[in-house]
């Protein structure tokens, strides 16, 4: 009879505190659920399509969808107060969801939409049943994406709008920014030994 007594305030704590576990969880997955489609639709709908710079404009992107999330989580964790939520456990969940959809826009949009591999990759897909030399890769970078699709032109006019260079002529001069952006390159290659020649700059500047 004394166990008895004593299991069932036990089990009375318990019960809450299950409940408040399993709104957390609920909330936190919706939040990134949530967070995850507003980003998506939001690329969809167009928005900031004058903003050239595909991470800026997911920047500004990020920061809408996580304002929308926090709209709705906020209404949410105020509805079910009951379970133990607070308006606080809503920013703590869109926060998780700003953060990791941070995270993929790095890994997979700007990827896709900058890097070397993916576009070698494409080509090599389009033609599947082809067996592609190094050499053959090199012609195609050359002629398409060096020279069609013009991508050290975009690149260029990128870092302008960065402020890393300043455009001088026809040409380009690096700002102090750009320098020191450099500086930060060197230091995070050589901490994480990435390949040191893609910040040393030891090539000259070809001149025609």
């Amino acid at each position: 009879m004394i166990a008895s007594g004593r299991a069932s305030p036990e089990r009375g704590r318990i019960g809450p505190g299950l409940r408040w576990a399993a709104a957390q969880a609920v909330l936190h997955a919706g939040a990134v659920a949530l967070g995850f489609l507003s980003f998506v639709l939001l690329f969809q709908l167009d928005l900031g399509a004058g903003i050239t710079i595909l991470f800026y404009r997911g920047l500004v992107l990020l920061g809408l969808a996580f304002a929308v999330t926090l709209a709705l989580t906020t209404w949410l964790a105020g509805h079910f107060a009951r379970t133990g939520l607070r308006r606080r456990d809503a920013l703590a969940a869109c926060i998780l969801s700003l953060s990791l959809n941070l995270s993929f826009l790095v890994l997979f949009p700007v990827t896709v939409d900058r890097s070397i591999s993916v576009f070698m990759l494409g080509q090599m897909a389009a033609h599947p049943d082809d067996v592609v030399t190094p050499a053959q890769m090199r012609a195609t970078f050359q002629d398409v994406y060096l020279g069609e699709y013009r991508q050290i032109e975009r690149r260029m006019d990128e870092q302008a709008l960065s402020g890393n260079v300043v455009p001088v002529g026809d040409g380009y001069r690096i700002t102090p920014q750009g320098r020191a952006f450099i500086r930060l390159s060197g230091l995070i290659a050589r901490a994480f030994r990435t390949d040191p020649r893609l910040v040393a700059g030891t090539a000259p500047p070809h001149r025609d």
